[in-house]
């Protein structure tokens, strides 16, 4: 088989997939985890509120069908001039394939809005003042179409494992990558699915020792988070 047969058979196998998804899952209502309520809601020293993710219904209902998640949250605190923010989304196993929960990074979807990354490190682990440490995630430094500096590090947990975005910046997918995963997806489907992110308009050292920040960071780390031990 030629390469444009291999890529015709990729396109099948990935149509197949999301049919079978429009067809099963998005005719169900969302099954929610509660994931606002797994995260904190307070902190100490931080004023929290929960952002949806469009800036109105219209644009929230595009984004939920696009996504697919099963429950999401995002989370804002804010504290004299500072501020970071939490999002999780979850999909349950077979809901999403794997390669479009991976495709939706800040890599892609903030430069689409206009931001410019103007840092890129990958297999960085974020670390506590506790000494508790996070697995390694992809870390950006961001620039708003106004020159407002946002720091950021994600993950997205496929089962118990870190999905591999290897040592490059995420704007496009991977061909490769997309092909091994529209094949695993439909040989097997998907396992459950965490996509976490984390931003702030401070370098993420500078909130080490933050009691509100370490219990934030805390919680994440029991959904999966957790460096394992060596």
């Amino acid at each position: 088989m030629g390469f444009a047969g291999v890529l015709i058979a990729g396109f099948a196998l990935q149509s197949l997939s999301i049919r079978n998804i429009e067809t099963g899952d998005r005719a169900t209502a969302a099954k929610p985890i509660e994931l606002r309520l797994v995260l904190p809601a307070e902190l100490p020293g931080w004023r929290a509120r929960d952002e949806l993710l469009g800036p109105n219904e219209f644009l929230q209902d595009a984004v939920a069908k696009n996504l697919n998640y099963d429950d999401y949250v995002y989370r804002v605190f804010e504290s004299g001039g500072r501020h970071f923010g939490v999002y999780v989304a979850y999909w349950s196993p077979g809901r999403m394939p794997v390669n479009k929960v991976a495709s939706h990074t800040p890599d892609r979807c903030w430069t689409e809005n206009g931001w410019q990354c103007v840092q890129a490190r990958s297999q960085s682990n974020l670390s506590l003042a506790s000494g508790l440490a996070l697995r390694a995630g992809q870390v950006r430094e961001f620039l708003s179409p106004q020159g407002d500096r946002e720091y950021v590090i994600y993950w997205h947990l496929v089962g118990n494992r870190l999905y591999d975005y290897g040592e490059r910046l995420n704007a496009r997918p991977s061909a490769v990558k997309w092909w091994r995963d529209t094949v695993r997806y439909a040989l097997s489907g998907s396992e459950a699915q965490y996509f976490i992110r984390l931003t702030s308009n401070r370098p993420f050292a500078e909130l080490a020792g933050d009691p509100g920040w370490e219990e934030l960071v805390c919680a994440l780390a029991k959904l999966g988070l957790a460096m394992e031990p060596q």
